[in-house]
């Protein structure tokens, strides 16, 4: 099976020649890196985080970065997986601007969305544009599938929680490929599995504001329990077969927030297929809490 590692973008030209070398070097174990994944801070759609945490750019900087990308021949997913409803968007008046833009200027290859009122606008002002569900949507059954049916879309980022629940991924994953739709399951998350503070924290971020009082939350509670940490939903490097022997061949790196000199070592575990280090390393932990301090997780001692 030749799988797809999907990987964020921090707006960076070394870091994607960077990737561009590992791809050549060490995507010879039946995946390589094929799509990046991002958006523009601070525009009229939220897009999964905080515009603090996240690189910030103007639209002729992104286009011009957008076509290095296409030139080292990796797809580029563009995110508009605001959670809330258009009508609660600070910024409403603005969405129709920054929408052509998106489509017409900086042309990506597929857009990342959550709202099933966004994927009809979609659909109803572009037509037939690719249209990833957002793992925001929490897709994580055939219910949650049938519900975007009727968008067409081409592929759904699957629920955190469901990479752990192998009884509902199997289903899925069974039902998806009938139907012909891709699913994508996240590598890196660290999320605390079930979290009980996962629609507060996308409202926030949809709304535009600081999360960095919601990450202390969740985060405090991981080091004070730190089984927590073992819980979360992360699929090391040496883990993947089991989940492509499943059916599944798209895998997503999280860590928009991270450092951009970061992701070069986390794609190279996972091209390698092993990471000889601390598993906090790889994970997409909001960087300012400075958790590889804090806690030593050998991966190569886990199974």
């Amino acid at each position: 099976m030749n799988s797809k590692l999907i990987i964020p973008c921090h707006w960076d030209i070394k870091t994607l020649e960077e990737i561009k070398i590992q791809n050549e070097r060490f995507g010879v174990n039946g995946i390589k890196v094929r799509e990046m994944y991002g958006a523009l801070a601070g525009e009229a759609i939220g897009n999964g985080r905080s515009p603090n945490k996240v690189t910030r750019l103007n639209r002729q900087e992104a286009i011009k970065f957008r076509k290095q990308v296409k030139k080292a021949n990796i797809k580029f997913n563009y995110l508009l997986n605001n959670s809330l409803p258009l009508a609660q968007n600070p910024k409403e008046e603005k969405v129709y601007e920054y929408l052509d833009w998106i489509i017409n200027d900086f042309k990506p290859d597929a857009l990342i969305i959550a709202s099933k009122e966004l994927m009809y606008l979609i659909r109803k002002r572009y037509g037939n544009v690719p249209i990833h569900v957002s793992t925001i949507a929490r897709v994580s059954s055939i219910k949650d599938i049938d519900f975007f049916k009727d968008i067409h879309p081409t592929k759904i980022i699957l629920d955190n929680d469901l990479a752990r629940d192998f009884d509902s991924l199997k289903q899925v994953i069974k039902y998806a490929s009938e139907i012909n739709i891709d699913l994508e399951l996240m590598l890196t998350e660290s999320c605390l599995r079930k979290c009980p503070f996962i629609k507060k924290h996308r409202d926030t971020i949809s709304l535009g504001l600081d999360d960095t009082t919601i990450h202390l939350t969740c985060n405090s509670k991981k080091f004070s329990s730190p089984d927590e940490i073992l819980r979360a939903n992360f699929i090391r490097p040496e883990d993947m077969n089991f989940y492509e022997s499943l059916g599944l061949s798209s895998f997503k790196i999280t860590g928009r927030s991270k450092p951009s000199n970061w992701l070069p070592e986390v794609v190279k575990a996972y091209l390698n297929r092993e990471y000889d280090g601390n598993l906090i390393r790889l994970l997409g932990i909001d960087p300012n809490l400075h958790a590889e301090s804090w806690v030593y997780l050998n991966n190569s001692a886990l199974e």
